[in-house]
């Protein structure tokens, strides 16, 4: 069971795992610029719920990759439906401004 905190982005792989914003539960940074990658196996696709998201409206946002719109960005403060991967992949892509810091974001993955 992988968990992503310590880092700011990565490849994650395995069936399942949890992705949480820096610091979370405590406040994201300012400026920050977050990729990961969620691997699954071959032909399989990936869920990702979030459990938790709380963003500066349109300034914070988490862009996600490799579903279905293709991208989707999510920031506000009410918690996101689940994505659906349509491959083998999702990219998960943090970006926060210079001001405003809340809690972020954690989400589960599973493939």
């Amino acid at each position: 069971f992988l968990t992503a905190e310590d880092a700011c982005g990565g490849t994650m792989r395995g069936s399942s795992g949890i992705i949480s914003s820096p610091n979370f539960p405590n406040e994201y940074h300012n400026n920050a610029d977050c990729t990961w990658t969620i691997v699954a196996e071959p032909g399989d696709t990936i869920s990702l719920i979030f459990t938790d998201f709380q963003m500066e409206e349109k300034y914070d946002y988490l862009e996600v990759e490799g579903s279905d719109p293709p991208t989707i960005g999510l920031s506000g403060m009410n918690i996101p439906p689940p994505v659906i991967s349509n491959k083998n992949w999702l990219r998960l892509h943090f970006v926060t401004d210079s001001n405003h810091r809340y809690r972020g974001f954690s989400a589960h993955y599973q493939g």
